[in-house]
C-alpha cells in the first residue's frame, strides 16, 4: 500500500468461499469461526462476474492445504503452488508444463468463479470453485450459454450421479435464470468493485499473490472425492 496506490493491498472483497462437494452433491463453505463446514444444499443462484483459475488440494507431507494465485489465462500466466504449512514452492509455472508435479503433490486444477449472490436480502460478492467431472460441467453448459452468461443469472438446480468403479460421485445440474434490471445493476456494481481489486492482484508479481491467500484452506479430501477430480485439465475454451 502507499499514497499513490492505495488498493495495492486492499482487503479482498469476497464474503464467502464456496466449494461444490462432489462426494454429497452440494455446495458447502468453510464457517472460521465454528472451524466447521456449512452445507448449503443443491440448489443455489448466482450471478457471475469473472472467472479466474487455482490450483487447490491436500499436500500428505505437511498435513496442510495446497493454494496457488489465481490467473486468468493459463497458456501464459504462470501459477506458484505452495502448501499452507511450509515455505517452499511446490511447483511453479505454466500450467500445462507443471500439471502433472502438480497432481503428484496433492493439487487439482480449478475454476474459480466470482459471482454475485444474496444473502438476507443483500447482494454480496462471493466465490463459487469447481474441479474435476463438475468441472467439466461447468465448461460445457458455459459453452452452450456463451452469449447469456452475463446477462442472466445461474441456477445449480440440484445434480446428476456419476460413476467411477465402486464409487458414486455428483456433478451439479446448471440452468439459466432471468434477472430484472435492478439485480443487473446490483450485480454490475459489485463487479467494478471486484475488477478494482483484480486489476491491483494481477498486477503483482506472482510470488506476492501466493503470500497471503485469501480463500480458507482446504479439508483433507476423503477417498471417495478422488474420482471427482478425473478432469484435470482447463477447458477448451480457456483463457476466460
Amino acid at each position: 500500500m502507499s499514497r499513490s496506490n492505495p488498493n495495492e493491498s486492499s482487503q479482498h472483497p469476497c464474503t464467502r468461499w464456496m466449494e461444490w462437494d462432489g462426494g454429497n452433491g452440494n455446495l458447502r463453505f468453510y464457517d472460521k469461526e465454528k472451524k466447521e463446514n456449512v452445507d448449503l444444499g443443491s440448489k443455489f443462484t448466482f450471478i457471475l462476474l469473472d472467472q479466474l483459475s487455482t490450483i487447490r488440494g491436500w499436500h500428505d507431507p505437511s498435513e496442510s492445504g495446497i493454494h496457488s494465485n489465481e490467473v486468468k489465462d493459463t497458456r501464459k500466466d504462470p501459477f506458484v503452488v505452495k502448501a499452507f504449512k511450509g515455505n517452499g514452492v511446490l511447483a511453479e509455472g505454466i500450467y500445462s508444463a507443471i500439471k502433472d508435479r502438480v497432481a503428484a503433490v496433492g493439487g487439482n486444477f480449478n475454476v474459480n468463479l466470482y459471482v454475485a449472490f444474496k444473502e438476507n436480502g443483500e447482494t454480496k460478492i462471493g466465490s463459487v470453485m469447481f474441479k474435476g467431472a463438475a468441472l467439466r460441467e461447468w465448461s460445457d453448459f458455459r459453452n452452450k450459454n456463451r452469449n447469456d452468461l452475463y446477462k442472466k443469472a445461474v441456477d445449480i438446480a440440484g445434480f446428476t450421479e456419476g460413476k467411477k468403479g465402486k464409487v458414486t460421485y455428483r456433478v451439479p445440474v446448471f440452468a439459466l435464470r432471468e434477472i430484472t434490471p435492478e439485480t443487473n445493476d446490483a450485480a454490475t456494481k459489485l463487479d467494478i468493485e471486484l475488477q478494482k481489486f483484480l486489476s491491483s492482484y494481477l498486477t503483482r508479481p506472482v510470488m506476492d499473490q501466493t503470500r497471503q491467500p485469501a480463500h480458507p484452506e482446504p479439508d483433507p479430501e476423503p477417498e471417495f472425492h478422488q474420482p471427482e477430480t478425473n478432469y484435470d485439465e482447463p477447458p477448451d475454451d480457456m483463457p476466460f
